[in-house]
């Protein structure tokens, strides 16, 4: 008994841990996508162009680990 309990505990912890790192998570992919079209944008005389596409495609890669992580949170609360 006490070993379930200690385990669903962990279980809890982890998913939190998960979920609260969701802004950070968005926020990096779009860092990542505005340096890289920041850079391309330097190489190829287009700003501001690449570096606005390419942070947008970090929000949708973001937000699509974004859904990702909580729908794996959501499974495993039901579990």
């Amino acid at each position: 008994m006490a070993t379930t309990m200690m385990a669903s505990n962990d279980r809890w912890i982890r998913t939190a841990g998960q979920v609260s790192s969701i802004g950070l998570l968005i926020l990096v992919c779009m860092g990542i996508g505005l340096g890289l079209g920041y850079w391309l944008d330097s190489k190829l005389g287009t700003a501001p162009w690449l570096a606005f596409v390419m942070t947008l495609f970090g929000l949708a890669a973001g937000i699509y680990e974004s859904v990702k992580i909580l729908i794996r949170a959501t499974r495993d609360a039901d579990e």
